[in-house]
């Protein structure tokens, strides 16, 4: 836990809470770094089941801190694209980490997800919205192009057409809006979303840690990748998980007639 980054564990499930929402919750250095050591300390952990990524105080994500970046420009700090590399590449490396986590990510946007934190709401694996979220993607508007890994998931949900066009008008969408052209899945009440996304995130828990991640991992590259090719990821995965503990311990119990062991590896 820091200042910037709440974080809590309940029965394998991370809760992460984004804490800065007087900055509506903006990609300071603090909330920077907080994401990427509690990311890196994620990554190792084996009791992992699920996460849960949300904000605080009715905020997701602002996203870039855009009166850091002009201090950055009045002092001098930046000079040239040598100057921001750096930041970019660091940027990329929690995202990474969060987006390849082998566990189920859940974002749930209350409030405003703008900017590179539409980027960081897309990363998960599922995203629960509020009635009162919105999502901006205006990074033309202040004469930027689009973050967070934008340009690969955006298109992906709701097609090149209306990527672009969000890109280009830099609109706001409501809740409403966003559910219906695909960039979340359920919108509810303010007050159940956390709730929602916590009951999610159990039954999410409730399987096989390796078949669930190599379903992960092969569903995320079932865009890009070619029949044959998925057909032989399939074929890898399952003589994997049709050969581990979990499955045979599933079947002696299924014939049992008993509830599954969720928690047998």
């Amino acid at each position: 836990m820091t200042d910037a980054l709440n974080v809590t564990r309940e029965n394998g499930v991370a809760l992460l809470e984004m804490a800065e929402p007087k900055s509506r919750n903006a990609l300071s250095d603090a909330m920077r770094q907080a994401l990427s050591d509690t990311l890196h300390d994620l990554k190792a952990d084996p009791d992992l089941r699920a996460v849960i990524l949300t904000g605080s105080e009715g905020v997701f994500c602002a996203g870039g801190d855009l009166k850091k970046m002009l201090a950055n420009h009045k002092a001098g700090v930046v000079g040239g694209a040598e100057d921001i590399l750096p930041r970019m590449q660091h940027l990329h490396s929690w995202l990474r980490a969060l987006r390849d986590l082998p566990v189920p990510v859940i974002c749930a946007v209350d409030g405003p997800a703008y900017g590179a934190g539409l980027g960081l709401a897309l990363t998960g694996d599922i995203i629960l919205a509020s009635e009162r979220a919105t999502f901006n993607a205006s990074f033309c508007k202040v004469g930027a192009v689009p973050d967070g890994n934008l340009f690969y998931s955006l298109p992906r949900m709701v097609g090149l057409q209306r990527a672009r066009e969000l890109f280009y008008t830099g609109r706001t969408l409501n809740a409403e809006e966003a559910q219906r052209i695909g960039i979340v899945m359920e919108v509810v009440a303010p007050d159940d979303l956390l709730p929602r996304a916590k009951e999610m995130a159990a039954m999410m828990t409730q399987s096989s840690p390796v078949a669930f991640s190599l379903t992960k991992s092969i569903t995320a590259r079932s865009l890009e990748t070619d029949s044959e090719t998925l057909l032989s990821l399939e074929l890898q995965a399952q003589a994997i998980c049709l050969t581990s503990a979990y499955h045979k311990d599933a079947l002696d119990r299924f014939t049992q007639k008993l509830p599954p062991r969720f928690d047998f590896q």
